[in-house]
């Protein structure tokens, strides 16, 4: 440290200075600054606490002095409970006073700092009280006075080697500050830059786990269980697609006959006609659906319609009677029976490849490693997202300790009125 050593010895201010070391620096340079300062605080104390010795005895010898005899009794009613005041105002604030240890710069301005605004208070609380005690007690009060302001030069004095130096002690003040803001930057830096290296870690690793998986679901799709399992798969929605196809159909064969069979449901109700309960209860089977009733013979139902039709020539009337009853012959002849058995024939192939899909276990395989690849991929865009929003704040984390960093530079040039390197930041 021997820079060090020039400052104290009055040397030149080293230009350089490296960003751990700036607190020596600062505690050098302000001993520079401030010199006659320190070399005059023991001093200083001393005097101040003579002073402070005398200023409690001035106190306790007005607070026991007894009044003249002769003084009017207003002028003692008045200034007695006064007295009392005063002397409590003056016990607390010379309790008050205590010389510090330490003769830095900073513990000598907060000391006389704090000493002249308890004096102004002393003064401003005791300013009527002054003018009653004297009245009473006027050497005794001349005397505190007299140590009080004594007490008040000696402060102004002690700290006059500093006066016009303001603007050394606000940056002398200021570089802690942006010291430790800096290097809270800094390990602010160093946790998002952390994160950002385990997200890239994190998000490597994924990447190979999901090749990996893809891998082997490429192999499950080349093994002949999978082949096999693609076949019935198609043989399936073959066979579904046909039912569906042939359930459209018995759809459309029932479709002409539905205002016929609303017809009759209304002349059923109003007892124009009668049906059995059974006949009812294919007839709404038809309406909701026409496939249920596959499962039937309803042939008898069918020729009751076509006979109520027939029996009576005001139900329908002219083509549209003709019409009905051609659907209706068109349905006893569609072979309903024939579509029934190719119904439950498709029911039961679909229902036994079904079964056969089921026993394989190469699908359960595929979608575990599906399921696996789409987690993977969820937290790789997880990681992805934070990991940019950590380069979003570590890009605005430089900036400002850029910012600060030139603030620093900035009150180091204030305190020595020249430009000061810091090396070595963080």
């Amino acid at each position: 440290m021997k820079w060090l050593d020039k400052l104290t010895g009055r040397k030149k201010v080293p230009s350089t200075v490296c960003f751990d070391e700036i607190d020596s620096w600062l505690d050098a340079v302000s001993k520079s600054l401030f010199r006659d300062l320190l070399t005059n605080a023991d001093r200083s104390y001393n005097a101040i606490k003579g002073i402070h010795e005398d200023l409690i005895e001035s106190t306790s010898n007005l607070q026991h002095a007894e009044p003249n005899a002769d003084l009017p009794a207003q002028i003692r009613k008045r200034g007695l409970p006064n007295r009392d005041k005063m002397v409590k105002q003056l016990q607390s604030f010379t309790e008050k006073i205590v010389i510090p240890d330490q003769t830095d710069y900073k513990t000598i301005l907060s000391f006389c700092s704090t000493i002249a605004s308890s004096i102004d208070s002393v003064f401003g609380k005791s300013s009527k009280n002054i003018y009653y005690v004297r009245s009473l007690f006027p050497e005794e009060v001349n005397k505190v006075l007299s140590d009080l302001n004594r007490l008040r030069t000696t402060i102004n004095q002690f700290v006059t080697p500093i006066r016009g130096k303001e603007t050394e002690i606000m940056n002398l003040e200021r570089v802690p500050e942006i010291v430790e803001e800096i290097k809270d930057l800094k390990l602010r830096i160093e946790t998002e830059e952390a994160r950002i290296c385990r997200c890239k870690e994190e998000s490597s690793g994924l990447n190979e786990r999901i090749k990996a998986q893809e891998r082997r679901l490429s192999a499950i799709e080349e093994d002949k269980e999978w082949l096999q399992f693609k076949e019935l798969e198609s043989e399936l929605i073959s066979l579904e697609a046909e039912l569906k196809m042939l359930e459209s159909e018995v759809s459309k064969l029932f479709a002409p006959i539905g205002k016929a069979l609303n017809l009759i449901k209304k002349l059923d109700e109003t007892g124009r006609c009668t049906l059995s309960q059974k006949e009812r209860g294919v007839l709404s089977s038809i309406q909701a659906s026409p496939i249920q009733v596959l499962d039937e013979d309803i042939s008898g139902f069918l020729n009751v319609i076509k006979e109520i039709i027939e029996g009576d020539s005001t139900i329908l009337k002219g083509k549209k009677r003709e019409k009905m009853l051609k659907s209706i012959d068109h349905l006893l002849d569609a072979g309903l029976s024939a579509i029934r058995e190719r119904r439950n024939l498709l029911q039961n192939q679909i229902e036994a490849k079904g079964s056969e899909l089921s026993n394989l276990r190469i699908l359960d395989s595929r979608h575990d490693i599906e399921a696996s690849i789409a987690s993977d991929r969820g937290e790789l865009t997880r990681l992805v997202d934070e990991m940019e929003r950590s380069e979003r704040h570590l890009i605005s984390l430089k900036a400002e300790i850029r910012a600060k960093e030139k603030d620093l530079s900035e009150a180091l040039r204030g305190i020595v009125d020249r430009e000061v390197v810091i090396t070595d930041f963080p």
